[in-house]
């Protein structure tokens, strides 16, 4: 499998997400090199952090409970990892389009990590 990108995610509560943003920027000295705001459940930054990427983000309302990291993986088609994930019983979420055109997948591993799985289309529906 050839495997494009590798983001940790790491989920904060809305009512601490620029409080969250501040502390990460500040302490890591970084400055994001991307970001969306549509609005207080679904906003974000990514940081170039040590050769990966490090996303703040609140897109998870209610915030998630389960397992203690997230991360997501870019993938050139979703249809090869997608059929392995439901095999294994691990899909939390079916194939949606998010606003910003990712096709992406949800699955968690047998320890209840949350894993997003996603491609960048070419054109969005």
């Amino acid at each position: 499998m050839n495997y494009l990108d590798f983001q940790l995610l790491l989920y904060v509560p809305q009512e601490r997400y620029e409080a969250c943003r501040a502390f990460y920027e500040q302490v890591f000295a970084v400055q994001p090199f991307y970001g969306w705001d549509e609005g207080p459940e679904d906003c974000g930054v990514k940081y170039d952090l040590a050769g990966a990427k490090l996303v703040l983000l609140t897109q998870e309302d209610p915030f998630p409970t389960y397992g203690a990291v997230h991360f997501q993986l870019e993938v050139p088609s979703l249809e090869d990892i997608f059929r392995r994930a439901r095999a294994a019983g691990a899909v939390t979420q079916e194939p949606f389009f998010r606003p910003y055109g990712w096709h992406m997948f949800r699955m968690k591993d047998p320890a209840g990590n949350h894993i997003n799985i996603y491609t960048v289309p070419q054109s969005t529906p």
